[in-house]
């Protein structure tokens, strides 16, 4: 029976990755979602928009970025770590117009309707894949090694 228990409790850990830990009045999204939908319908994701502020070391290194950069984002609407990473990519993209991105939101499985999540085997939220060149060139999951800016400008 420990033994039962003990394996349930390991794959609920696998597949929940950013389980239900935030709790958002808005119904879940799931598919492709622009940044102005995201920010009109989900009070989270908008209030840490507002409290996020780039440096001037950063602003100075997302310029430095060549123009063909693009990044997927999956996320899910309900996850806390997606809340506090999207808004702060977001600040990015408000810094750099160039930069080319997609929002995917994800329900609790990782899963939306075109595929792509699993296609691309995205397990935890969010996901950032950066792309150069249309090739992938790192991913950023769940949060970033020191600022999503930095890692990016590694990747690069």
């Amino acid at each position: 029976m420990k033994k039962f228990v003990a394996t349930l409790l390991s794959i609920m850990l696998v597949i929940s990755g950013c389980a239900n830990s935030q709790v958002e009045e808005a119904p879940m999204v799931i598919g492709e979602i622009s940044q102005q939908q995201l920010m009109a319908n989900h009070k989270f994701f908008q209030q840490s928009y507002q409290l996020s502020q780039l440096s001037e070391l950063e602003v100075v290194a997302i310029n430095r970025w060549p123009k063909d950069l693009h990044v997927d984002v999956y996320f899910g609407s309900w996850c806390h770590d997606s809340v506090r990473e999207v808004p702060r990519f977001l600040k990015i993209v408000a810094q750099s117009p160039t930069l080319s991105n997609r929002l995917i939101a994800l329900d609790y499985a990782k899963l939306e309707p075109s595929g792509s999540a699993k296609s691309h085997d995205i397990k935890y939220t969010p996901t950032f894949i950066v792309y150069q060149n249309d090739k992938e060139i790192g991913r950023i999951i769940e949060r970033p090694k020191v600022s999503l800016t930095a890692d990016i400008s590694a990747m690069l």
